[in-house]
């Protein structure tokens, strides 16, 4: 999240939260990558 408010040039995460939504096919997304993740998966 920082650092995406740093790439759009927002001085605090607040700005940047209504950039995001949060979307089925999103958290589908999501939890998919943290799956990889925390099992260690390359890509």
């Amino acid at each position: 999240m920082v650092a995406l408010a740093t790439y759009l040039g927002h001085v605090n995460i607040d700005a940047t939260y209504w950039y995001l939504q949060a979307t089925a096919e999103l958290l589908v997304d999501i939890a998919a990558a943290g799956e990889r993740f925390l099992s260690g998966e390359q890509r």
